[in-house]
């Protein structure tokens, strides 16, 4: 069946409601890096998390509606408990039926020695800052190493929540011991205290325009609809010197999450976003948005302005196409 979060036919494609820019500064801090981000809708709020060298979040206040929308933007907030080492925070999700204020998100490893690669639960404070409660370290074959491991500034990029106090994290790019044309994943699931990891069978295929190939990666992944095995939308990002910019979403098939070897995934359906106006940027996040005036469901992308005077932070909200029923169609 056709997810319901994706177009129907998956020819149609999306349209671009809208895209803004946000400012560059807020109660005097400079504002940019966001890599991760989730939406409260009931209380009408946006969390932004930047990969800034000190981790912060920013809370956005939605004001109007969903097509005419416009966001009243707090002061940032430090994430606390983050020591004096980098994090360099990636991703930021919720887990279904868990408590309203318990997120997690995944952290690089700039300094693995001090600060190694790990996933993090987090507290929503009530000022729409964060506070680590518990991270655990990824296993030993991602932590970045002479020829193994994750890539320098490569991730792990992407997080996906699942029933069952579960997650797959996907890097990037391809860990160095790895094929460039395979994106290992990782399973973990928490038991208590403990995160159990397990390396899935299954990595995903990477196909990247021939230009963008030395600069092109994963940047989020979401479930294109609730179930404990929902397929699931990719957003990659392609860049060439000087200043040109890919921007591509997928529609994966459902994620197989055991360790049995298989074919790596690929897509069903790939959208070029430059084809729907998307301003081409370092677009990093992606989570569900509100659902339209017409009921149909919404993504949300923000971009990562890397802190330069030449990009800058955007966010834009799109929608699926679907003229035709997608509960009953085929997605063949």
């Amino acid at each position: 069946m056709i997810p319901v979060l994706a177009p129907c036919p998956l020819e149609a494609g999306w349209e671009l409601i809208w895209q803004q820019s946000l400012p560059k500064s807020a109660a005097d801090q400079r504002l940019g890096g966001f890599s991760g981000m989730a939406l409260d809708w009931p209380r009408r709020r946006l969390l932004l998390l930047s990969d800034a060298k000190r981790t912060h979040s920013l809370a956005l206040h939605w004001d109007g509606t969903v097509r005419q929308s416009l966001f009243s933007v707090q002061a940032p907030r430090p994430l606390q408990g983050q020591g004096s080492q980098k994090l360099d925070g990636e991703a930021l999700v919720r887990l279904p039926g868990t408590a309203p204020r318990r997120f997690w998100m995944v952290s690089e490893a700039r300094n693995p020695s001090k600060r190694p690669a790990s996933l993090l639960e987090l507290k929503l404070l009530g000022s729409g800052g964060f506070a680590i409660q518990q991270q655990w370290p990824l296993p030993a074959e991602w932590q970045p190493q002479q020829g193994r491991g994750l890539k320098r500034n490569k991730g792990p990029e992407a997080l996906v929540p699942l029933p069952g106090m579960r997650f797959v994290l996907a890097a990037e790019a391809s860990l160095q011991q790895d094929s460039p044309r395979q994106l290992r994943l990782l399973l973990a699931q928490q038991q208590g205290q403990q995160m159990q990891f397990t390396p899935l069978g299954t990595s995903l295929l990477v196909s990247a325009p021939l230009v963008a190939q030395p600069h092109w990666g994963l940047t989020a992944l979401l479930p294109a609809q609730a179930g404990a095995q929902p397929p699931l939308l990719a957003l990659w990002r392609g860049y060439a010197e000087p200043n040109q910019w890919w921007n591509r979403l997928s529609l994966l098939p459902p994620l197989p999450l055991d360790q049995r070897p298989r074919r790596a995934l690929a897509p069903l359906m790939r959208w070029d976003l430059r084809d729907v106006g998307l301003e081409p940027d370092n677009w990093e996040a992606l989570t569900a948005g509100p659902q339209l005036e017409d009921g149909r469901p919404t993504l949300l992308l923000a971009s990562d302005d890397n802190f330069s005077p030449f990009q800058q932070n955007r966010l834009a909200l799109l929608a699926p196409l679907q003229p035709e029923p997608c509960a009953s169609a085929d997605s063949r």
